[in-house]
């Protein structure tokens, strides 16, 4: 069982986003928190695959969520999304070691192959032998088969930001 942490202030991107995950795998278990605090609690007291937190939190914010979690979990994915295009948050949250930051609103496709990924990292980590089982062919294709996807992603993104031309700072 795949278990899942989403943690954002928003009712509506914590249902999208859940409703998401469990279309493309219903097999998920998606648990959510609004607020840092809460979702410390359940980091706490359940070991989850992938933890996907907002950056702008009542109380705590994402970053220090971060921080928290990789001191109780350090083998814990965690995945940042925020609505605000800060480069300089962006180098922080991946110094801070954060699997992944997406922005708001995120691509579907895009959401769910980042938690996905991060999912098979952890499972990858955690239990190889569970992940690999005896095939041990199938590892080195699904190596090949997420550098292609993340590739794709890439392009996709890049096209994306030259469409969308210099954007004016400091807008949210």
């Amino acid at each position: 069982m795949v278990h899942i942490l989403l943690v954002d202030d928003s009712r509506s991107f914590i249902y999208a986003g859940r409703e998401l995950l469990l279309r493309h795998r219903p097999s998920f278990i998606v648990d959510t928190a609004l607020d840092a605090e809460s979702a410390l609690i359940a980091i706490r007291t359940h070991d989850y695959d992938v933890v996907v937190s907002d950056i702008m939190l009542p109380g705590l914010d994402g970053i220090a969520l971060l921080d928290a979690c990789h001191r109780v979990r350090p083998d814990t994915p965690v995945i940042l999304i925020s609505g605000y295009g800060d480069v300089e948050l962006e180098q922080r949250a991946a110094k801070r070691g954060a699997y992944a930051f997406l922005h708001k609103p995120a691509d579907p496709d895009v959401f769910f192959s980042v938690v996905n990924r991060a999912v098979l990292r952890s499972q990858m980590r955690r239990k190889p032998e569970q992940v690999l089982g005896d095939d041990q062919l199938w590892y080195p294709q699904a190596i090949e088969q997420a550098r292609q996807k993340t590739n794709e992603i890439a392009e996709r993104l890049r096209k994306t930001l030259e469409n969308a031309g210099p954007s004016s700072t400091g807008n949210p």
